[in-house]
């Protein structure tokens, strides 16, 4: 335990029990974990979106001069943006005051508490309550308290829209209420609304910064941008900043968008296709299934196997007995080149996508802890010393995702543009095999971390296996992404064809 097994604070960095520079653990969790030089965004949860926007209004406040409801007003009616406000204001303090609603006195003259005087909302006598004298955006107009708490829950009741752009109820005033005289007129629920829309304000009207889309969670995500846009959540939620679906990289918003709608309507003939055809391996014509054939016959003469799409003199008389190395690639890759070419990738597609539902289902149980109560029952290790099992298995589905969008990148690429579809392919098959090395790894790794009777040091070996074998498949896969941004140029051309004469020797 002194030197691998490590410990994790809430934002996963990574401190060690103990250090051995012979292994360099750090440098393979900096492989594996992207640093903060590439951060791209952050993911805020309700405390860390409270703190900044109290940090905000707190600033405001004392370059102002002014309450922190106050500041909070002009905040919102500015998007929350402190530069835009401070601006704002230097340039013509009236102006903004006017803008946001703030009075630099009472337009009608203070009234001696107890005094009474007619509400202008019920037109009742009514006694004014001196407590607002000293609230935001205070105008001197006089309402009854009944009147002004309704008015209030109303407005609440109807949502921040109105709520948080509350007016003096007079229809000539542009008097503004703020939180302040809001808390004193409504009941503990009203408050707790109230406060909950003014910080999800602070998220919706920031445009760098979006809900996570996933059902219950309450996270939010900070975009700070040079980079893709694709965010994962705490939640484990994979999802496009800027179109808010699913994480498609490497297509754009427009090709996910346009493939998700051809999805919409042609799914259930493809997969009737898929039941009941199959392309002549010679020609590509598509033959229909009649009844439950072994071996059928194109009208071009070439006869083939149903099964495995192989040649009709390879195989015994009643059953599929020819299975040779391509079997499995002949038949995943049987509508390559047809007319039936949406069926090929949407084939690959849906594979992925099942596949990839399956492998978030397996991260959840071990990151969740079923799996690791298991491993630290027998090993006695705490959660973070099994980090590396959930490190390789987000990877996995971060892989998987991206395999199942590069069939839609395939899809629309211009089939005029053979050469870059060769390197595409070549790209995409060499993640393929990094992927699958990376599974076998993460699985064979977990089955032998749960029946592992062996010492420490055979355990540490294993988890040091495994993140390296993470490190290399990430890397891989960012490769395949800077050929597509590239362009699928040249340069990767050479590099797939030094590749192709390496493994021939």
């Amino acid at each position: 335990m002194d030197n691998f097994w490590c410990e994790y604070s809430s934002d996963d960095e990574c401190s060690l029990v103990g250090s051995n520079d012979k292994l360099n653990i750090l440098s393979k969790f900096d492989l594996v974990y992207e640093s903060a030089e590439f951060e791209t965004y952050r993911v805020l949860n309700q405390e860390d979106i409270q703190r900044n926007q109290e940090r905000d209004i707190l600033k405001v406040s004392s370059a102002l001069s002014v309450s922190k409801y106050a500041a909070a007003i002009m905040l919102h009616k500015y998007a929350w943006n402190v530069k835009a406000l401070l601006d704002a204001w230097a340039d013509d303090e009236d102006g903004a005051r006017e803008y946001v609603g703030l009075q630099n006195k009472p337009a009608f003259g203070l009234q001696e508490s107890g005094e009474s005087s007619i509400c202008g909302m019920c037109f009742k006598n009514c006694v004014f309550d001196k407590r607002f004298e000293n609230s935001v955006g205070f105008c001197g107009h006089k309402f009854c308290t009944p009147c002004l708490e309704t008015y209030v829950s109303k407005a609440i009741d109807d949502g921040p829209e109105a709520c948080l752009f509350l007016r003096c109820p007079d229809s000539n005033c542009c008097a503004v209420i703020g939180q302040d005289r809001v808390n004193m007129l409504v009941s503990d629920e009203g408050k707790m609304k109230y406060k909950e829309f003014l910080i999800r304000s602070y998220v919706e009207d920031d445009k760098n910064i979006e809900w996570c889309p996933a059902p219950n969670c309450e996270c939010a995500i900070l975009y700070l941008g040079g980079g893709s846009y694709d965010v994962t959540c705490r939640c484990l939620s994979s999802f496009c900043w800027n179109c808010l679906e699913e994480a498609h990289s490497p297509v754009d918003c427009e090709s996910a968008g346009k493939w998700m709608l051809k999805n919409s309507s042609e799914p259930e003939n493809v997969i009737w296709i898929l039941a009941n055809t199959q392309p002549c391996p010679n020609c590509k014509v598509l033959i229909e299934k009649d009844g439950d054939p072994l071996f059928v016959s194109c009208h071009c003469g070439h006869s083939f196997c149903w099964t495995c799409l192989g040649p009709l003199k390879c195989h015994g008389i009643s059953v599929c007995v020819y299975r040779d190395k391509y079997a499995n690639e002949r038949v995943r890759n049987r509508f390559k080149g047809s007319n039936m070419r949406y069926v090929y990738y949407w084939e690959r597609w849906d594979v992925n996508h099942k596949a990839q539902e399956k492998e978030l289902a397996d991260l959840c149980k071990i990151r969740n802890g079923y799996l690791v109560e298991e491993l630290e029952a027998k090993h006695c290790r705490k959660v973070g010393g099994f980090k590396f099992l959930t490190e390789a298995w987000k990877q996995i589905v971060e892989c998987r995702r991206f395999l199942k969008w590069a069939s839609v990148y395939g899809y629309y690429m211009p089939e005029r543009e053979s050469a870059k579809a060769v390197l595409f392919e070549y790209l995409q098959g060499e993640a393929e095999k990094a992927f699958e090395r990376l599974h076998d790894s993460a699985e064979k790794t977990l089955k032998l971390c749960l029946n592992f009777h062996g010492s420490t040091k055979e355990l540490e070996t294993l988890g040091i296996d495994l993140i390296d074998q993470t490190a290399s498949t990430r890397k891989r896969f960012k490769n395949f992404l800077q050929g597509i941004s590239d362009g699928l140029t040249e340069c990767g051309r050479q590099s797939m064809e030094s590749k192709k004469e390496n493994d021939s020797l």
